[in-house]
């Protein structure tokens, strides 16, 4: 039982639930030590699956039992918010600000880290909401079910994660520890491939292609962004380029299934 709990894989995957969601775990009863993000990157698509199933299981509980795929939609979406503690929302909303006034990179920085909600931030989570909402209905009107389309929206999001690390420097005005620290290719490929397979058996193929080719758009651009605006990237901006990037890999999908397909 001691070796069990004490297997680097479990490590790295409690450590990345602690990070990434509400779920209490007690980390002292797995080890004495603080626990690596860093060592733990490789399964972060997991605990976007995780978020998604167990998200997408209520919303689609709730349309077996015939409640409007609308509200059945807006439940799940809601339930994901509060098992994540919407991280990545908030991080959007931040950035958003920030980016949104402009200014000197101290400005900037000392904005995104506000408590106070302004216009951009606000108008940034709405229409992140509607969009993703708009999106995850379009979806099951396809027949998709909640499980797969959040499963593999909020995995999409929690890999580009590690994209967007590896091709950033940090931002001098980034919190210790808000950033994780560059990810080995090794790791980057074992979490790729947890994205990957399972999404090759579930989406067409030129679907799936041209969702990756926006979301690594986005991760350039906001990258990018992020060198001009801050000198680097923050915690901020990690959790702003995930929320984007479930939308854009949905839209992507979509705009395959619905319209070229």
């Amino acid at each position: 039982m001691k070796r069990f709990l004490k297997n680097r894989c479990l490590l790295d995957f409690f450590a990345a639930v602690m990070f990434f969601t509400r779920i209490p775990v007690k980390w002292n009863y797995f080890s004495s030590e603080p626990p690596n993000l860093t060592k733990a990157a490789w399964c972060f698509p997991l605990i976007g699956y995780l978020i998604g199933v167990l998200s997408g299981m209520l919303g689609d509980i709730c349309i077996s039992v015939n409640l409007p795929i609308f509200l059945s939609c807006v439940i799940a979406i809601t339930f994901s918010l509060i098992l994540s503690g919407a991280f990545h929302e908030d991080g959007l909303a931040d950035m958003a600000d920030g980016f949104g006034a402009g200014g000197s990179a101290k400005k900037i920085n000392e904005i995104m880290h506000d408590s106070r909600l302004g216009t951009y931030g606000t108008l940034a989570l709405i229409s992140g909401f509607l969009i993703r909402l708009g999106l995850v209905i379009s979806l099951v009107d396809i027949g998709y079910s909640l499980i797969v389309i959040l499963s593999f929206a909020f995995a999409t999001g929690k890999l580009s994660i590690i994209f967007i690390r590896n091709i950033s420097n940090t931002s001098a005005f980034s919190k210790t520890g808000s950033v994780i620290e560059f990810i080995s290719i090794k790791k980057l490929v074992v979490a790729t491939f947890i994205w990957l397979i399972p999404i090759y058996f579930i989406f067409p193929f030129f679907g799936v292609l041209l969702g990756i080719s926006k979301v690594f758009l986005v991760v350039f651009i906001i990258s990018k962004m992020s060198q001009q605006k801050l000198g680097g990237i923050t915690g901020d901006v990690l959790g702003a380029t995930a929320f984007v990037s479930e939308l854009v890999f949905l839209l992507g999908l979509i705009i395959y299934i619905r319209i070229i397909f």
